[in-house]
């Protein structure tokens, strides 16, 4: 029945990898939309206001001030009134409110940031005159609270402003209502004690003074676009010149503090943006975005009445290639000028403005990346949910054994054990992040990968016999027979809290990225991993595991070929076009050369990659479970080569994968990139690759976080049942074990959706990454307890707890008081165990049998599994 089962999970897989490799050529070109423009709840004013401030405080979106025209147009003899009204608006809020607290003067176009969860308010105007004044405005608890910083050197409105790092810039403007542009560029870090700051009066960009510029903030760096100038006609009258020059501010820092900078001047704009709202919205990793703006055509238009409204056209730099863009049409009368835009939930929020000469908006809209996931990609995904339930399904046998549930008893084909275990330790972390790290690297990290090939042979000759022939269902029984419980329990429990500590930060990192790209509620997401994982592995057990891990494989390495394939074909050149510019780019360099231990130097690789593999392949149980799972030794050798032969090549494609991406994006300026580059990979599914191929590519990713979860689920299992509960309950039955087993592996999935949502809901991921790195640092010592039980006759329990303690506390020491690679604590745990462990020991007499339990004193004959 066994074989029937196999034999028709095998069969839909490779269904499934017919569906992804050979996928119908029409549904390439159905890509989504970067960018979306909606509108929010319109400002509860009839007219609404143009030159407000605005910005974010306790998670509400704050207006401020402005000023518009109420009775009558400015040609009809109107007069224009300025305003101290503060507006708020909730998140998730349906309506905006009109608070009780008011500005200390109607005021308006001035610069507004958010900095700490303040709004700072920069200079401005009222109808006589321009202020000098900076206020800054928190919200807490349903009110405002006003405080001042330290007022500007002279009164400045109608400028450009925006926060780089902690650095608040403010950039032209005019002193008075009728003055002339400024040629003005200030500065004030934040940073510096609030009794010493400062505005800081520096050198101006190389081109003309100017109000109503657009500013921006990307890259740590200041940015400067188009504006207004006035230059003397013959008759003595003034003449507005729309600007269309740019310019990049990069600044220096001395001993954490601004010290200055440079002005780069960058490409002309196609047309000017001036007044457009500002700062300017920026998204992806180097693209600054102009949704309207008054450009020299417009500004020449004087009659009112048949006004052609603002530019619509949404223009874009690249700052990567220093080039202009054309990202189509806002829809047509949603372009603002004197509207601030502020960075609220994700989203660039415009606010008001004005839409045409003397004529305000109250509307709200907000410019994001497009999130839409689309009914197929969604049918594709839930098609993949299905097949996982599914196998557990058909493994779920009557009659189930506690041994069948940890080890499938052992006839698990060994490619299919092998594919496992590459699918165990390849999570979605290291699906997004290894294309992410080379896109902002290099191939430095393919030596971890290519060093496997090193420790396989090891573990094959000299621990996979260990494993074999003691029959064990845990790695930690062999601690037993080798020492005493006590080790084997200290073995089991680290290894237990370790996965524990790690499921959450497994499951929330893929689901935050899923959900910044494709809208799915990052909540959502979690249980939709979370739960179906925890059904089909306690289903199954191992068989389901395996054959899930299987299936995921598949996907993940097919996903990543047509990522591949997608991004090649559009690279000018293609394939050579990726080789050339990658290795102009220096992106396929894999070895630096040095000596120094704090930098992922050649022999750090070397020596801290082999021992980061080691520790997995000989001490972590969900590994070592993979071994007991095939037949005999020999299917165990099997599975461990399958593994290499798997990891091999997918060096080059996912490595390759984040050169590619390189390439693409510097070659394709007008697709856009995520911000953050570890979502780099998912974005690039959802935007460029075709409806349904997306949805199964997202599912990959999906894919790789189950795989690990339910890897931890059943070994954890395995580890709680075999190691621990016949310590608790003794007498227990195999009823008994597969019910606890059953239950165990219920609660820790649930353990890991719910620590996963904690992380989301509180923003603690630190705490956890904290958790696990300290238990990690158990990794290293219990492959160095392993070590000294395999490779030692002298080594004995005593010596061991010693070399665990003092294993322990150096790594802590080293990354405390050292700048030593972290790729190196994994040596100096298992090396600093091995040699305190054997000093200690040989203090104390070994008084154990140590027959067939170190390497020297193995029966060299074949096992009775060999024989079979």
């Amino acid at each position: 029945m066994r074989k029937a089962h196999s034999s028709r999970v095998k069969q839909v897989i490779l269904f499934f990898l017919t569906i992804i490799l050979l996928t119908p050529a029409f549904l390439f070109g159905q890509i989504q939309n970067q960018l979306k423009w909606e509108e929010l709840p319109a400002i509860p004013d009839k007219e609404g206001y143009a030159g407000m401030f605005a910005g974010v405080s306790n998670g509400a979106l704050i207006a401020l001030g402005g000023a518009n025209f109420p009775d009558k147009m400015p040609w009809e003899g109107g007069i224009k009134k300025w305003y101290n009204n503060i507006y708020i608006l909730e998140k998730n809020g349906e309506a905006w409110k009109l608070a009780d607290a008011k500005l200390p003067q109607p005021m308006a176009y001035g610069v507004s940031v958010t900095y700490e969860d303040r709004i700072i308010l920069v200079g401005g105007s009222d109808a006589k005159q321009h202020y000098a004044d900076v206020h800054t405005v928190r919200y807490e608890k349903g009110k405002i609270q006003l405080d001042t910083l330290v007022s500007l050197p002279f009164p400045l409105a109608n400028m450009t402003g925006t926060l780089v790092g902690n650095v608040l810039y403010i950039a032209g403007g005019n002193t008075t209502p009728e003055g002339p542009p400024q040629h003005c560029f200030l500065a004030l870090d934040l940073t510096v004690k609030p009794s010493n700051r400062h505005w800081q009066v520096l050198d101006a960009w190389p081109g003309p003074p100017r109000i109503q510029a657009v500013s921006a903030s990307l890259q740590g760096h200041f940015f400067l676009f188009s504006g207004v100038d006035m230059t003397q006609k013959a008759d003595s009258t003034s003449e507005r010149l729309i600007l269309k020059d740019a310019y990049r501010f990069v600044p220096t820092y001395k001993g954490g503090q601004f010290a200055g900078g440079q002005w780069k001047k960058l490409s002309d704009m196609p047309r000017g943006v001036a007044a457009g709202p500002s700062p300017a919205p920026t998204t992806g990793s180097d693209h600054i975005l102009f949704p309207g703006g008054l450009d020299g055509t417009t500004a020449k238009h004087n009659d009112p009445a048949t006004f052609p409204g603002f530019v619509t056209d949404l223009q874009a730099y690249h700052i990567e290639s220093n080039s202009w863009l054309d990202f189509g049409d806002l829809p047509k009368g949603d372009t603002r000028v004197t509207a601030p835009v502020v960075n609220w939930d994700g989203q660039w929020v415009v606010l008001n403005g004005e839409k045409g000469p003397g004529k305000r908006s109250p509307q709200v809209f907000s410019l994001s990346k497009n999130a839409y996931f689309g009914v197929i990609n969604w049918i594709a995904l839930i098609a993949y949910l299905a097949f996982m339930l599914w196998i557990g399904v058909v493994f779920d046998k009557k009659g189930q054994t506690t041994q069948n549930f940890f080890t499938a008893g052992g006839k698990i084909p060994w490619w299919a054990a092998g594919l496992s275990i590459y699918g165990t330790q390849f999570s979605a972390i290291s699906f997004m992040a290894l294309p992410a790290i080379v896109y902002a690297t290099d191939w430095s990290l393919a030596l971890g990968s290519v060093m496997v090939v090193a420790v396989v042979p090891l573990v094959i000759k000299y621990y996979i016999p260990f494993f074999r022939r003691l029959s064990v269902t845990s790695a930690y029984e062999y601690l037993e027979h080798r020492f005493n419980g006590n080790v084997r329990v200290i073995g089991s429990l680290s290894f237990i809290l370790f996965q524990l500590g790690r499921m959450g930060i497994v499951l929330f990192l893929p689901a935050i990225a899923i959900a910044s790209v494709t809208g799915i509620d990052v909540y959502l997401v979690i249980a939709i991993m979370g739960v179906i994982c925890i059904l089909y592995t306690v289903l199954g057990g191992i068989e389901a595991v395996v054959w899930t891990d299987v299936a995921q494989v598949i996907i993940l390495m097919g996903g990543a070929i047509l990522c591949l394939i997608v991004a090649i074909a559009n690279v000018e050149n293609g394939l050579l076009g990726v080789l050339s510019q990658g290795m102009e780019a220096h992106k396929f360099r894999m070895i630096h050369f040095g000596w120094e231990p704090d930098k992922l130097v050649l022999w750090v690789g070397i020596v801290g990659f082999f021992f980061l593999n080691i520790i997995p392949f000989t001490s972590d149980q969900s590994i070592v479970q993979r071994y007991l799972t095939v037949k005999d030794e020999k299917a165990t050798a099997q599975s461990l080569w399958t593994h290499v032969m798997v990891t091999l090549p997918a060096v080059v494609i996912f490595f390759g994968l984040g050169t590619v991406l390189y390439v693409f994006y510097h070659d394709n300026p007008s697709s856009i990139p995520s911000e953050q580059v570890g979502e780099v990979l998912p974005y690039f599914v959802v935007q460029e690759l075709p409806v349904g191929i997306a949805g199964l590519i997202i599912a990959g990713i999906f894919a790789a976080s189950q795989s690990t979860l339910s890897s931890s689920m059943n070994s954890v299992s395995a580890a709680y049942v075999t190691d621990l509960y016949p310590r608790l309950r003794t007498g227990s039955n195999d009823r008994d074990n597969l019910r606890m087993a059953r239950i165990v592996s219920v609660t820790v999935g649930i353990f890991g959706v719910a620590s996963a949502m904690l992380i989301a809901a509180l923003d603690i991921e630190f705490i956890f990454d904290l958790f696990q790195e300290v238990l990690g640092i158990m990794g290293g010592t219990l492959a160095g307890v392993f070590v000294l039980g395999i490779f030692t006759k002298r080594a004995n329990a005593h010596g061991v707890v010693w070399g665990i303690i003092i294993g322990v506390l150096t790594v802590w020491f080293t990354r405390t008081y050292t700048d030593i690679s972290v790729y190196l604590y994994g040596a100096i745990s298992v090396l600093t165990t091995v040699m305190v462990g054997y000093v200690v020991s040989l203090f104390a007499p070994q008084k154990k049998n140590l027959k067939n339990l170190t390497y020297f004193t193995l029966n060299k004959n074949k096992s009775k599994d060999n024989e079979s």
